[in-house]
């Protein structure tokens, strides 16, 4: 777990339930105390998400701050190995030491949740066999999802907020590889945010093949429920035509109809947003 000190840089060591923490020194105490109330009644903390087999998610009550609890564990040897030992083809994938390496990496801290925390056990010395990750949570908040399910006339503003976001963030350096309506948060000043991280992009290598599968994966993905084709459309050239009128179309517009119109793979996704080569070979191929 060698790979993790620089992420982790001034966190303090804790030993809770068979598990090695770092911790927040800023938050430690409160979450010490929240960690042991934690796992000496797991089962009286209220659940945040449906549970899976080997997933599920916490909200944890301290006295200063609400924080989620995360829990993972991992069941193949080979994802063991590479999470222990850091190998990079490991990066990428949906787990929680991914997603504390991607919140530690992002500095744009209004975007994303602040890591108090993060915790694992081993077998046999270099199995990485469960994951924790505590984050501070964001009261108050409602995903994009709640909020169009509750006023779906709203769409068309809050996509260009969403738009805004998506700008911003690529200014800020990263990408955010799975964006949609559940994994983006208003405040109730109006300002959106992004959760779930355990996918993402530490460097834009062209801003505008970023920008083009974030438009077109949004709509693709979920967004599709709430607005039709043509004026999901409309809204997004207006808003590139107003904020980026130096976007090269010929780099984002095949980009965005193939995210748009057809399914692509996890492994694609992310293989082209974190390798320029890979990135490279995408476009050529769109553009034959």
């Amino acid at each position: 777990m060698r790979h993790l000190a620089p992420f982790t840089a001034g966190f303090t060591p804790l030993s809770l339930n068979a598990n090695r923490f770092l911790v927040d020194p800023q938050h430690q105490l409160e979450i010490q105390t929240l960690l042991e109330r934690f796992f000496a009644a797991p089962h009286e903390h209220q659940l945040l998400d449906k549970p899976e087999e080997n997933r599920s998610v916490y909200l944890l009550q301290g006295a200063e701050h609400q924080w989620v609890l995360k829990f993972n564990r991992l069941t193949s040897w080979k994802k063991q190995l590479a999470n222990f030992f850091g190998l990079k083809k490991s990066y990428g994938l949906y787990d929680l030491t991914n997603e504390m390496i991607n919140l530690r990496s992002v500095t744009a801290s209004d975007f994303r949740p602040h890591v108090g925390a993060y915790g694992y056990r081993t077998q046999f010395g270099c199995l990485l066999q469960d994951e924790y990750l505590l984050v501070k949570f964001f009261a108050g908040h409602c995903d994009v999802d709640e909020r169009l399910q509750q006023a779906p006339e709203q769409a068309g503003v809050l996509l260009e907020q969403i738009f805004t976001l998506f700008s911003q963030m690529l200014e800020q350096g990263f990408c955010h590889m799975d964006p949609h309506p559940k994994n983006i948060l208003i405040a109730p000043s109006g300002q959106l945010r992004l959760i779930d991280f355990e996918c993402c992009a530490h460097r834009v290598f062209n801003p505008d093949f970023t920008l083009g599968f974030l438009h077109g994966y949004f709509y693709r993905y979920w967004f599709q429920r709430f607005i039709d084709k043509e004026h999901y459309h409309e809204i997004s050239s207006a808003y590139l035509q107003r904020a980026h009128a130096e976007l090269d179309l010929s780099i984002f517009s095949p980009v965005y109809l193939r995210f748009r119109d057809h399914k692509v793979s996890r492994r694609t996704r992310y293989s082209i947003l974190t390798s320029e080569q890979a990135q490279s070979r995408f476009i050529q191929e769109l553009q034959h």
